[in-house]
Order: structure tokens, then sequence, then C-alpha cells
């Protein structure tokens, strides 16, 4: 009896493994749900403040257009050379102000996209490592049974003592 308590203790043990496997499992698939939430609100939140940089690099440029014309037309050099001058000069470098901008949002946002791919995959790493110690487990669990004397003695049992029938030569 004693030999299927330890049978039984041995597959609770791996049943109880395996359903610690499954659920590891799952909550690594919510961990990497809850990232990729927090990746795309931070995706946003920054989408959000470029857009009010841009915003702000525009109506500033507006503003300095602006002042740029009043002292052309105060110095009654409107429509001047040196007015398209300070024109052209002040959109070009909000132009460039705009595509730095730009391309800051998209190496970000590709950075965030390479940090939550680099965690999906340790993720996953670490699921096989632990689908790999349960295989460990069983396979020790098992080398161990093999080697005892209850697995020798499974499924065997003693010959039937031989008795001597009588009127046999030796039986008499």
């Amino acid at each position: 009896m004693p030999q299927a308590a330890a049978l039984v203790v041995v597959a609770i043990a791996a049943a109880a493994s395996t359903y610690s496997a499954v659920q590891q499992n799952r909550a690594q698939k919510r961990a990497a749900a809850a990232q990729e939430d927090a990746a795309d609100t931070a995706a946003a939140q920054q989408k959000n403040q470029e857009m009010q940089a841009r915003r702000e690099q525009i109506r500033r440029q507006r503003i300095q257009a602006a002042q740029i014309q009043q002292s052309a037309n105060n110095q009654g050099v409107s429509m001047s050379s040196g007015e398209f001058g300070s024109l052209s000069a002040l959109s070009t470098n909000v132009g460039a102000n705009l595509a730095n901008m730009s391309s800051q949002s998209v190496a970000a946002q590709g950075i965030g996209n390479a940090n939550q791919q680099a965690a999906n995959f340790q993720g996953q790493a670490q699921q096989w490592g632990m689908y790999g110690q349960i295989a460990g487990s069983v396979g020790s669990i098992a080398g161990t049974y093999a080697q005892s004397d209850m697995a020798k003695n499974w499924g065997t049992q003693n010959p039937a003592p031989i008795t001597q029938a009588v009127g046999t030569p030796t039986g008499r």
C-alpha cells in the first residue's frame, strides 16, 4: 500500500506542477498585455506632447513673422529682400525644428517597440525554461522510480513454490 500512496503523491505533484506552469503562463501573457497597454499610453502621451510643441513652434513663427512684417512696414522697407530673407530664414528654422521633433518621436517610438518586443521574448524564454524544469522534474521522478525496488517488483509475481507430487519417482 505505501507504493500506491507514493504513486498518488507523485501524480498529485506532477498535476500541481503542470497547473502552476499553466497559471504562470497566463500571468505572463497578462503582464505582456499590460506592458503593451502602458507602451501604447506612453506613445500617445508622447505624440500629444509633440503636437503641443509643434503648435507652440508654429505660434512663435507667426508672431515672429508678424513682428518682421511690422518692423519692415515701420521702416518703409516692406516687400524688400531683407524682409523676405528674414521670413525665409524663420520658416527654414521652424521647418528644421519640426523635422527634428518628428525624428525624435519616431526614434522614441522605435525604442519603445523594441523594448516591448524584448520583454515579450524574455517572457517566452522564462516560459520555455519553466517547461524545461517541469520536464526535468518528471524525468527525475521517473528515473528515481525506475531505480527503486517498487519498479523492480512492479507487475512481477514470485513463482509458486515447487512441490513434489505424490506418485512421482522422488515423491513416492
